[in-house]
């Protein structure tokens, strides 16, 4: 999806106020911590933008919908202070874009860390360490709409404004020895957009219809550390890649795989989603960066109903599938697929003849031509070179 930019700018006056057991030091400075020394605290957060299946395409300038955000001040260790926004709390979202006062951040903190659209019934520390917060763990499946894609970013240092420094445009008030960070969060998965499929002009094929598309070898946890957690879900060379298999439910269905039979029109014939305009997007966690195609995520299209053209091939009754292994630049290498980036599959580069057809799927690979755009959720139009 692609992210536009919008500000938070956070002020944080900081007060000590917990007691700590004594602990001195020649060499280096302890806090204060009884004494309440603090340190003010402004914060610059850009949020890129958002957006399952099917439903229309990413567009540019498309803002993320945010419906919380958790802010950790910490040591690079221990979390020191945590900030729970959303619309209802006494520091809202509202209130962080255009600027706002958090009080009692310590002034041990050294370090922020922003995460935010975290689905509902996932539990997040407010107290304890850093490993503990970025070990928490995510479904894939719980990433199926705007809301819902977690927005993640790396660990952002405090750094100290003295007299003379540049004026900070977010952070007005800004004295001497006031702290400030400028922090990017960004979704934490990818995307995979497809417009459609076509066979080519030479095809034997005359008509098909597309019974579903399945997501298969894909990692179903991540963490926030931006890991993935577990082994890979594949379902191998099995026929079946139908609803009731493995983790293809009818809850999971637009999240895992889509599954709704769509008969082919026109010359040469093609399939597109049922709503004019939108695509079959699933939102994926990327995959380790082997260059091994058979390492990467895949994409099964089942067809069924297969007509072939006059004194041509015979396709029988039995399914036939298209796998997809990957993607592939301009080069033939790999592409590894990067969180907050959109891969998108336009049906006019997403062509197909009987010979990249089988009645087993995972037997034969489309390779995915890229080419990258940049921009906030950036947009990676892609095209199988089959």
């Amino acid at each position: 999806m692609i992210m536009k930019k919008s500000l938070l700018s956070v002020f944080t006056m900081v007060a000590m106020a917990a007691a700590f057991t004594a602990c001195s030091n020649d060499d280096i400075e302890v806090p204060d911590v009884k004494n309440g020394e603090a340190r003010s605290v402004f914060m610059k957060l850009e949020l890129p933008t958002l957006t399952r299946s099917t439903e229309s395409p990413v567009a540019p300038g498309t803002v993320a919908t945010v419906s919380n955000l958790h802010v950790y001040f910490h040591d690079g260790t221990s979390i020191l202070k945590y900030v729970n926004a959303t619309t209802t709390t006494p520091i809202t979202i509202a209130n962080l874009t255009t600027g706002t006062q958090i009080t009692d951040v310590p002034a041990a903190a050294t370090t922020v860390t922003v995460c935010g659209n975290i689905p509902a019934g996932t539990s997040l520390p407010t107290g304890g360490t850093v490993a503990a917060l970025k070990a928490v763990q995510l479904e894939i499946t719980s990433q199926s709409a705007v809301a819902d894609v977690v927005l993640s970013g790396d660990d952002k240092p405090l750094q100290t404004w003295t007299t003379g420094s540049p004026a900070l445009p977010y952070a007005p008030g800004i004295t001497d020895g006031d702290k400030y960070a400028e922090v990017e969060i960004g979704p934490a998965v990818a995307r995979v957009e497809i417009e459609g499929l076509a066979t080519t002009a030479s095809s034997a094929v005359d008509g098909f219809t597309l019974e579903g598309i399945y997501v298969n070898n894909f990692f179903e946890k991540f963490n926030l550390a931006g890991t993935v957690v577990g082994t890979k879900v594949q379902y191998g060379a099995t026929p079946a890649y139908a609803q009731g298999q493995g983790l293809y439910t009818p809850a999971n269905a637009g999240k895992l795989f889509d599954q709704s039979a769509v008969a082919a029109t026109g010359t040469p014939k093609e399939v597109i989603p049922p709503t004019a305009g939108h695509r079959w997007a699933y939102q994926v966690v990327p995959n380790s960066n082997s260059t091994d195609a058979n390492e990467q995520l895949q994409l099964v299209f089942k067809l069924s109903n297969l007509v072939a053209k006059p004194g041509s091939v015979n396709f029988g009754t039995d399914d036939q599938f298209i796998t997809v292994r990957g993607f592939k630049d301009g080069s033939g290498n790999i592409v590894e697929l990067e969180k907050g980036k959109i891969y998108t599959i336009s049906k006019a580069d997403f062509t197909f003849d009987e010979s990249n057809l089988s009645t087993i799927p995972n037997t034969s690979a489309v390779s995915v031509w890229l080419k990258v755009t940049v921009k906030a959720w950036t947009v990676v139009p892609v095209k199988p070179n089959l």
